[in-house]
């Protein structure tokens, strides 16, 4: 069974974490990832923008806050959907400190939330990570006490959903769908 975030651990995130909530409110926007290869919890590069429906989280391995809960919704969605008619969902979690987070923790995280083949835990170059994170306007100033960032969408179309607060894995898979629509 994979591990869930402790009760005690939610009410303390929610109370510290700024503006994270609960009711997994969606805004559709338009996002161009850049072009580059990040390399997952097997030491193997993957491409963001690779044919499939992706489901982007940021977080790191070390985070006592926010990212377990986070892992804990992607884990649910690793569960609950394969693909979208024809098209394969990914799910990508990337790490917002590229120092600390090495393939190897990565790995130890994606055991721990039991990580499906479809789930890549991703690190790269601390470069190429700044650039991603503002190529998607995410705020990740104070590490300890980032937001909850979640993007839905069509790498190649640039078509996303980006979560205003903590989704759930349900609201998730409700944007995923729609783009079988």
């Amino acid at each position: 069974m994979r591990p869930l975030c402790p009760p005690t651990l939610l009410a303390l995130v929610l109370s510290t974490a700024g503006h994270a909530d609960t009711t997994g409110t969606f805004v559709q926007e338009r996002l161009s990832l850049p072009r580059m290869e990040l390399i997952d919890q097997n030491a193997q590069p993957r491409d963001l923008t690779e044919g499939a429906i992706v489901v982007i989280n940021f977080n790191y391995t070390l985070c006592g806050s926010i990212c377990p809960m986070g892992n804990d919704v992607m884990a649910q969605v690793d569960d609950m959907i394969e693909r979208v008619g024809e098209t394969p969902v990914k799910l990508l979690s990337i790490t917002i400190d590229p120092t600390r987070d090495t393939p190897l923790l990565l790995n130890e995280a994606a055991a721990t939330f039991e990580a499906s083949a479809k789930w890549s835990w991703l690190t790269g170059d601390p470069h190429d990570i700044a650039s991603l994170l503002q190529a998607v306007d995410a705020d990740v100033v104070n590490i300890e006490l980032h937001d909850p960032i979640f993007l839905v969408g069509d790498a190649e179309r640039g078509i996303f959903y980006r979560s205003l607060s903590l989704p759930t894995a349900d609201q998730i898979v409700e944007r995923i769908n729609a783009f079988g629509t």
